[in-house]
């Protein structure tokens, strides 16, 4: 519904009537529709960190492991794609605590994004940069995909778009072997 008709237009009454519930036993689950959008948030962040690969192995290549980042974000995008929109639109409608928290998922997964760059550049396996802004450039591409890559993922899957998207990012920035 957020997807839909917008957030600030959706009503816990609207909610209720989508997911096939009573409104009273809505508000048994969530106390309030910014609970709801937290729960969004926080289910996503969940899923990107728990398919966030560590670059703790120096063989690991950190190419690979971006790659594979870059496959999650489009796959919770294709599959998701109300649920992203929400994350991505909606995020400083998250007041107090439950905004403390899913910065602080935000600001984890951008920390490990750049610990694998700079992981591959103490290694030598990627060229020298710098590694905070290229996590940046790196998430910014991947994310702003929810703008365009839904109609697209029935006919191309994750892995597909995430090599077509990533290349020349990668191309750019890992040395020659």
């Amino acid at each position: 519904m957020f997807d839909k008709v917008g957030y600030h237009k959706t009503s816990m009454q609207m909610l209720a009537d989508e997911v096939g519930l009573g409104k009273p036993t809505l508000y048994h689950y969530f106390p309030s529709k910014t609970a709801i959008l937290y729960a969004i948030h926080d289910t996503h962040m969940r899923a990107l960190l728990d398919g966030l690969v560590s670059s703790d192995d120096e063989t690991t290549n950190p190419v690979d492991l971006l790659r594979s980042a870059c496959i999650h974000i489009l796959r919770q995008i294709a599959n998701h794609p109300g649920y992203v929109r929400a994350f991505m639109d909606h995020y400083g409608e998250l007041e107090g605590g439950m905004r403390a928290e899913i910065r602080a998922h935000r600001t984890d997964y951008f920390n490990r994004v750049v610990a694998i760059i700079k992981g591959g550049i103490e290694t030598g396996r990627l060229r020298p940069c710098d590694p905070i802004v290229t996590a940046y450039g790196f998430l910014g591409m991947c994310n702003w995909a929810y703008k365009w890559y839904p109609p697209l993922a029935s006919e191309r899957t994750p892995e597909d778009m995430a090599d077509a998207l990533c290349k020349p990012f990668f191309e750019g920035l890992a040395l020659p072997a």
